[in-house]
């Protein structure tokens, strides 16, 4: 229905990791209509909107009320977990216009603490971080219903997010080893090193090699949202968005002092290409994060809808 999938070739990937300091703000949501359709969002979006628009459905939670404005979220299609879907605004009773167009990706509850905020100049979505690790960067996620969400998003507040990656790039993981020759880990390293071996300076310190096989990683990257990872495939489902097949990687990010993340990372046709994905395999991607405040009425994807 969006029409044919186009022949561009996917991006490159990204540079593996960025500080948080230096990653920026995407505020468009192209790449991510990229890799979820195969196609360009820029004669894309028009149809999305008439699509959804004639053939989407909605939820109670996916409607509210602010000043006297009324909101709703539609979306399409109705049975799948990986969705198009349009928000429409107008005055309360009166006639609803479409506003933005986002993707919409069902993802699983995690318990997390908000730690800031960011809204979006365009549209009515937002950035949303939350603390996953103590002392560390908080993780960036988009909020498509951020304009519902945000007065209960309170730093210092934890809330139920439903949480979903989408991947712009992946493979097998390819490395069970790594070498450190800088950071706080290989620093920490050195310093036993030396201690264990008087006489002996800086210069002498071998390289630090670990073994990653095995591992879970998740480290920022070029813009917030935006991560790249490192995680075995715990099961997978299949779906489609109009004509394009999509692979659901089930993902589990243990932690030791906290419950373990759940995220769900959709995978398209275009973005896989003949990357082999198996339960049971690392994997390595480039993805980008959506989240939301849990619907609380909905217990399926399907439920509620009309």
């Amino acid at each position: 229905m969006f029409g044919r999938k186009s022949k561009k070739k996917n991006r490159p990937e990204p540079e593996k990791k960025a500080p948080d300091t230096e990653r920026a703000r995407a505020e468009g949501l192209g790449d991510a209509w990229i890799a979820l359709t195969g196609m360009n969002p820029a004669p894309l979006i028009p149809q999305v909107v008439g699509t959804v628009l004639t053939e989407g459905g909605t939820r109670p939670p996916w409607q509210w009320e602010r000043r006297d404005e009324e909101f709703k979220l539609l979306a399409w299609p109705q049975d799948q977990p990986a969705r198009a879907a349009v928000i429409v605004s107008g005055p309360a009773g009166g006639d609803l216009r479409p506003v933005t167009a986002v993707p919409l990706l069902e993802g699983l509850p995690n318990d997390l603490e908000v730690a800031d905020i960011h809204p979006r100049p365009e549209g009515l979505g937002g950035d949303v971080a939350v603390n996953v690790l103590d002392g560390k960067n908080p993780m960036w996620f988009f909020d498509p219903l951020y304009s519902r969400d945000k007065d209960d998003l309170t730093p210092g507040v934890t809330h139920t997010f439903q949480l979903a990656g989408l991947a712009l790039s992946i493979r097998p993981a390819l490395l069970d080893h790594i070498t450190l020759t800088d950071g706080p880990q290989y620093l920490a390293y050195a310093e036993e090193w030396l201690a264990a071996n008087p006489g002996k300076t800086t210069a002498d310190v071998p390289p630090l090699k670990l073994d990653i096989s095995g591992k879970h990683f998740i480290l920022p990257g070029r813009f917030y949202g935006e991560y790249q990872i490192r995680a075995l495939i715990d099961r997978i489902d299949e779906c489609r968005l109009d004509k394009m097949p999509i692979k659901i990687l089930y993902l589990t990010f243990p932690f030791d002092n906290r419950p373990p993340m759940l995220l769900p990372l959709y995978v398209s046709e275009y973005v896989q290409k003949d990357a082999k994905l198996e339960e049971g395999r690392e994997i390595e991607a480039y993805i980008w994060l959506e989240g939301r405040v849990i619907d609380l009425e909905a217990t399926s994807p399907e439920s509620n809808e009309s």
